[in-house]
């Protein structure tokens, strides 16, 4: 037996017993898979569920999204995070409507075209919307892969994409990728993680990587953590999180006065980028949301 054939066997095994529905994997709809997506973009599984459910409520279909106001639509979106990709997702609806009748196109090329999809949402639509023979090749996929067959500790920053592509079309090639998907991206989000358990993990007598973290060996950090106390990102939320609040736009004098700002300056830049980024607009000093 192969490697990719025996660590498929023992993640298939795995999944079995730690299975857990995600609405966008089991719903066989283009446009959640689509939401879904966008969801789980940066963002915590569980809150990425409530997200789900709470926009579908609001937008069951891509035309009624398309429709919505923006307002609206970043009101739905919530405290979830990163408001860009609700403006995206509903300008993702917009050319779906103006391009493609109505319906989610299924071309990787025509996804990788709508605003705010990159090669992972597409090919979440592609594998659970449309059944598509694909892998949705997240960061915990890339972590399974470059341990297990090449023995990175750090494989999203060590492991070559072409070497993750080669080891992906093995697992394609050998079938049922509606469940080996799901299965290596729970499996890379609950063991083979940022530090692994490898004393849990059902391949790590194959693993290359294994022996390394038993010993002692850590990886290296991917990145530092940005400082969100303070940042502009959190007075950018802030702001957001205010004109929720109002069905009438708020005066730039009221925002600062609200939260505090510590001067117009400040003010003024936080509500250009929000600007720049379709999430707000401004009128004679007054700012709405959209």
């Amino acid at each position: 037996m192969d490697t990719a054939t025996e660590v498929r066997t023992h993640i298939l095994d795995w999944y079995e017993d730690h299975f857990v529905e995600f609405p966008w994997r089991s719903s066989r709809s283009p446009y959640h898979s689509l939401v879904g997506g966008f969801c789980t973009q940066q963002t915590q599984m569980s809150r990425a569920l409530e997200t789900h459910a709470r926009w579908l409520h609001a937008f069951p279909t891509v035309a009624n999204l398309a429709a919505a106001e923006t307002s609206e639509v970043l009101r739905v979106w919530g405290k979830t995070g990163y408001p860009k990709r609700a403006v995206y997702l509903q300008r993702a609806a917009q050319q779906c409507m103006e391009r493609f009748g109505g319906e989610i196109p299924s071309e990787l090329d025509d996804l990788l075209s709508l605003p705010g999809v990159g090669p992972f949402t597409a090919e979440i639509v592609r594998c659970f919307g449309f059944g598509l023979a694909v892998l949705t090749v997240d960061t915990n996929i890339v972590r399974i892969f470059g341990r297990v067959f090449e023995g990175d500790l750090q494989p999203i920053k060590d492991t070559s994409k072409d070497r993750i592509k080669e080891i992906s079309e093995q697992f394609i090639a050998l079938g049922r990728t509606d469940l080996i998907n799901p299965a290596l991206m729970d499996f890379g989000a609950s063991i083979c993680t940022g530090r692994p358990r490898c004393d849990e993990c059902p391949v790590s007598d194959i693993c290359k990587a294994a022996s390394k973290f038993i010993s002692g060996q850590v990886p290296e950090p991917q990145r530092k953590n940005k400082v969100y106390a303070g940042s502009d990102r959190e007075w950018r939320g802030k702001i957001l999180e205010l004109l929720t609040r109002y069905s009438r736009p708020v005066s730039e004098k009221k925002i600062r006065k609200i939260l505090s700002l510590e001067s117009d300056e400040q003010t003024q830049r936080l509500l250009m980028g929000l600007e720049k980024d379709l999430l707000v607009s401004r009128q004679n000093q007054l700012v709405k949301l959209g």
